[in-house]
């Protein structure tokens, strides 16, 4: 048996789930560490109140769940700490079956979930995209991950099997995605309710999530046909008027189900979390499209005669495609007041979970990875994108779950969110002259694809 040190992120990814609440407003993790064999995983931590550094030893009950067994003894020397956890380690190892017959004996009577693994009614209807994960072994990197991640559903029955291998597919990695990045974001879950999807609780305070996706239509079971463009202006009359109706019906379908009244959420910001879910391409051209909805402007733009960019926001009252007419700022409709931001993001894709996959020791051996894109230009008289192409394999990528995240802010909030909650996100807030401001990280990526090459 060997003891390995291993990522944050990759801790994260095997036990985010079995954290105690409040831990990290008591004390932060410093190192982290698992088992060669996966029987163990553990965490170093620092006590603020005493100063002093101890191990959290967790093991798998049944259910292949990490639960917490043993803290290790506290010291104020990291190095003293760190010898006294991995003697703890070696001795919870060398005695596994007692220990989860002594601490695990509740958890001890479960069977593991098969996410993966078609059930007799699904086998003739499974969704594409799932399909794809369970048989391209292009994608072992994000099914590697998406495994141990799936285990803190407290609800995975056989419902929501079926759902995850077909019609929920993209709606269950959706909020698999967003549990990843509210970790990522020191946020503790809390598993009181079923609605809203997240209780979320931060060094920012406690606030609400409620994830939605935006879906084809489906009529007598044939989905609609997306509108293609074959010209400049027909792909801005689609970003301006089709796009912004998918929106616009996801988000008022929760805005009218009231969330705020209910006790869980009083009191706390309420964020409505949405993504593109029509095509695996449609994400990356509606993405301008839900500012347009939410804040009901278009934003032209023009260079003045020194070069400068400026930028022309003009009103708009509706969206208008077909016989479809709805009217445009969301966070202008009766109730909104109470929804606190929107936040969304075109990359709760298998290319994601693959990359993070890669960087996080999930990927076979062998496997490579290239990430081609466009980035926001953080120039301000920028008017085009730039180019990227990352090397996933290179010692020196970088990734994170919150990597493009944009949040909307409500500029009329009764409970406005701290934009502290997602640090590094893009944070858009509607001035009073119908200009955004926005604040971008380093690097926000607009969208980009993933090659994937398998050692032969």
């Amino acid at each position: 048996m060997e003891i390995q040190s291993i990522k944050e992120s990759r801790f994260n990814a095997l036990a985010a789930y079995a954290r105690i609440p409040d831990v990290k407003i008591i004390s932060k993790e410093v190192g982290w560490y698992q088992t060669d064999d996966l029987l163990i995983v553990a965490c170093m931590i620092f006590d603020y109140t005493d100063g002093e550094y101890a191990g959290n030893i967790m093991v798998r009950d049944d259910a292949e769940r990490y639960r917490n067994v043993i803290i290790s003894e506290f010291f104020s020397d990291i190095e003293f700490a760190k010898e006294a956890l991995f003697i703890r380690i070696e001795e919870c190892h060398a005695d596994i079956d007692n220990i989860r017959l002594e601490y695990l004996g509740e958890f001890n009577s479960t069977i593991p979930v098969d996410f993966f693994t078609p059930l007799n009614g699904t086998q003739d209807r499974l969704d594409p995209i799932f399909d794809e994960l369970i048989n391209n072994p292009m994608h072992l990197s994000a099914k590697n991950i998406i495994e141990p991640m799936m285990r803190w559903h407290e609800d995975a029955d056989g419902n929501f099997i079926e759902q995850f291998q077909t019609t929920g597919f993209k709606q269950r990695i959706w909020e698999l995605y967003l549990f990843a990045m509210l970790i990522e974001n020191d946020v503790i879950l809390e598993p009181e309710v079923a609605i809203p999807d997240f209780i979320c609780h931060g060094f920012y305070g406690r606030f609400c999530v409620e994830a939605t996706t935006v879906n084809p239509t489906v009529t007598r079971g044939v989905a609609e046909s997306i509108p293609v463009p074959s010209s400049p202006a027909e792909l801005e009359d689609i970003q301006r008027n089709y796009y912004p109706i998918k929106f616009g019906s996801a988000l008022f379908s929760k805005l009218r189900k009231q969330y705020w009244l209910k006790e869980v959420c009083v009191g706390k910001p309420l964020i409505l979390a949405i993504t593109d879910c029509i095509s695996p391409e449609s994400g990356k051209i509606s993405k301008n499209s839900l500012a347009y909805y939410l804040y009901g402007y278009i934003h032209d733009w023009q260079h003045d005669e020194n070069g400068q960019l400026q930028i022309l926001p003009r009103r708009i009252d509706e969206h208008r495609w077909g016989d479809k007419v709805i009217p445009s700022g969301f966070f202008n409709l009766e109730n909104s007041e109470h929804i606190s931001a929107v936040i969304f993001s075109n990359d709760a894709s298998l290319g994601k979970f693959n990359r993070m996959g890669l960087m996080n020791g999930f990927a076979p051996e062998g496997t490579q990875m290239r990430r081609i894109g466009t980035q926001y230009n953080l120039d301000p008289n920028a008017t085009e994108p730039l180019p990227f192409y990352l090397n996933v394999n290179d010692e020196s990528y970088q990734e994170y779950w919150t990597e493009g995240l944009d949040v909307y802010h409500n500029p009329n909030a009764l409970i406005p969110l701290s934009p502290s909650v997602f640090e590094n996100a893009a944070h858009h807030f509607l001035l009073p002259d119908g200009n955004v401001r926005s604040e971008f990280p380093t690097f926000q990526p607009q969208g980009s694809i993933t090659r994937i090459s398998l050692a032969e």
